[in-house]
């Protein structure tokens, strides 16, 4: 169902040094998106590990206008229930995030003007240390995420925190 190897060259390349960080962010999240068939895909990371109290996007692909985009910033102080369960359960799997208790603080600024439905958030380490998280989104309907989906996803965050280890990110 899931190509799993095409994460494995885009990561392969990032910890040979052939590609460059911010390529491999943009070429991480296309497939990701692509492989899900979710319509945006994102990677984050923690500028304060220890507190994961914020999150920083490093590349947000959006498969509807086929563009990227990075810097946004996401803050505990807004969005508490959703840090909590990330610090806690490392993963956010949300078929309708709109009505799930750790996400749906995200409806009003987030997910209702942005037309998102469905999410599923995997936490990535290096070295045993969080780095940040990538994030898988639907619009337009609900998402229904498979049990293929989930391990697939969680497979791609335990290789990223050996891909960033290895090019010594974070």
């Amino acid at each position: 169902m899931f190509d799993k190897a095409r994460v494995l060259a885009v990561s392969k390349r990032f910890m040979d040094g052939t590609t460059q960080a911010e390529n491999f962010y943009q070429e991480l999240t296309k497939t990701l998106a692509e492989e899900t068939s979710a319509t945006r895909a994102s990677l984050w990371y923690y500028p304060d590990p220890v507190m994961q109290d914020s999150v920083v996007c490093l590349s947000l692909f959006d498969r509807t206008d086929d563009a990227w985009s990075t810097g946004a910033v996401l803050k505990e102080d807004d969005f508490a229930p959703y840090f909590e369960a990330m610090r806690n359960d490392g993963m956010i799997v949300a078929a309708d995030a709109r009505s799930l208790a750790a996400t749906s603080c995200f409806n009003e600024v987030y997910f209702e003007p942005l037309g998102i439905y469905s999410l599923l958030d995997v936490g990535i380490q290096v070295a045993g240390t969080p780095f940040g998280l990538f994030c898988c989104e639907n619009t337009t309907d609900i998402l229904n995420w498979s049990p293929e989906h989930v391990e697939y996803l969680r497979q791609v965050g335990t290789l990223l925190g050996f891909a960033l280890r290895k090019a010594k990110v974070g």
